[in-house]
């Protein structure tokens, strides 16, 4: 079986794959570069795969990379996380996957329509299943939570990855409007059932960074821009002014009557 780590430098992942005459793939555009005796096939997906991709938000060629050395995806500003598959099947973040064992599995899981529009993750995610390691992008550091027919709520997008036997679903936090308002949790995503679910509920500090920086250029491009201070007259003397245009107005309309009065 295919070998990875996950590595860290320069506060950036990379993983390393090692593979001894094993096929790994790859997402189109991870690979940073490969030693060894290694080449590269580019299947041609079919009409389906293509239309799935597309809804998953993954890309729809997925180059296989195959022979004896080692193989390094692009560093990530985002984390790597690895997850161990055995006869199981996962659900995970569209666009999330970045690179499995060549006998992984990958199609789409569509979500109901509510819980697809309110929950933050969208209507259609990615399923991975079979038996191996897939390798898939997180925004942080990664909590496994084990439920035994227990209920977990999040709120929040920040599930990674969850069992295909889980019930996923999104809902209000409480049946009753006020107590939703006055509480300031609104709706909330619910996991119930037996299965694992891998939570990645603190970005890291790249992640935060960037956060903060969009935060502060949103608020800036809102703040109104001074105009350059225009020349303006005191008031005092625009109200001589006004009075004295008016007494001009009359005095005019007043010589005017009488001229033609006399004539």
């Amino acid at each position: 079986m295919p070998k990875y780590k996950i590595r860290s430098k320069n506060d950036v992942q990379y993983v390393e794959i090692t593979i001894t005459d094993e096929t790994v793939i790859v997402e189109a555009g991870l690979m940073h570069y490969y030693l060894g005796n290694i080449t590269m096939e580019n299947p041609m997906p079919g009409a389906g795969k293509i239309f799935k991709a597309k809804l998953s938000g993954e890309k729809a060629f997925r180059p296989r990379y195959h022979g004896t050395g080692k193989l390094v995806l692009t560093p990530s500003f985002e984390d790597y996380f690895a997850i161990s598959l055995n006869d199981e099947a996962y659900i995970i973040d569209k666009g999330a996957f970045c690179a499995s064992d060549e006998n992984i599995m990958i199609d789409i899981s569509v979500n109901k329509a509510l819980t697809g529009m309110l929950s933050g993750e969208g209507m259609v995610q990615t399923l991975i299943k079979g038996t191996g390691t897939v390798i898939i992008a997180v925004p942080g550091p990664v909590e496994k939570i084990q439920l035994e027919n227990e209920t977990l709520v999040v709120d929040g997008d920040f599930t990674v990855a969850r069992s295909q036997s889980l019930n996923f679903q999104t809902q209000k936090v409480d049946p009753s409007i006020i107590k939703s308002i006055t509480s300031g949790e609104g709706w909330v995503n619910v996991i119930q059932g037996t299965g694992t679910v891998f939570i990645s509920p603190v970005p890291n500090k790249n992640i935060l960074f960037q956060e903060h920086i969009d935060k502060a250029l949103s608020q800036s491009s809102r703040t109104p821009v001074k105009e350059k201070a225009k020349f303006q007259l005191p008031g005092c003397l625009v109200n001589l002014l006004t009075i004295g245009a008016i007494s001009f107005f009359v005095y005019f309309l007043f010589i005017y009557y009488f001229s033609q009065l006399y004539q």
